[in-house]
């Protein structure tokens, strides 16, 4: 993986990802979802924590052009950026239709997030690491990870925190 736009992407991606967090994380405590259980700000930004570590260890594996999590680098950045990633900026846009309000992490989803997604789709499109029908099975798989994911971070924090 020599494309230097694909490296840029590679080091913007924590990037975006910590900032995107951070909005969730100031703002999670305020916005109180029907759930089986309670967040708080101190387990949201730990369960987030560990996914980032585990994202920019990734984008650094994959800089180095090498697999992580058995994952081709093609593969790892497609599924993290245009599967997980988008899927979640949607999700955002979605809850804040369906809610008719603000939703944490909404704002950089619009402004941040869901742009970065969609150029980074296009620069390993016009690249040729990804085939345009692939797009649709990766953002799929992005919906379904996305949830098992989060949650799987968050019992993982509350096990840390209590």
């Amino acid at each position: 993986m020599e494309d230097i736009k694909i490296k840029k992407l590679l080091w913007m991606f924590p990037i975006v990802f910590l900032l995107h967090d951070v909005e969730e994380i100031l703002t999670v405590e305020k916005f109180i979802l029907p759930l089986p259980f309670q967040v708080t700000e101190e387990e949201f930004a730990l369960a987030f924590s560990l996914l980032w570590v585990i994202v920019t260890v990734g984008c650094l594996v994959t800089a180095a052009n090498k697999r992580f999590l058995g994952m081709a680098p093609s593969s790892f950045l497609m599924l993290m950026v245009g599967g997980i990633f988008l899927a979640n900026g949607i999700v955002h846009v979605l809850q804040g239709i369906f809610f008719q309000r603000y939703v944490p992490g909404l704002i950089t989803a619009v402004i941040l997030l869901i742009p970065f997604c969609v150029y980074s789709i296009r620069v390993l499109l016009l690249t040729k690491m990804i085939k345009g029908k692939q797009i649709p099975l990766y953002i799929m798989l992005g919906f379904i990870l996305q949830t098992p994911f989060a949650f799987t971070a968050l019992l993982i924090a509350k096990y840390l925190l209590s």
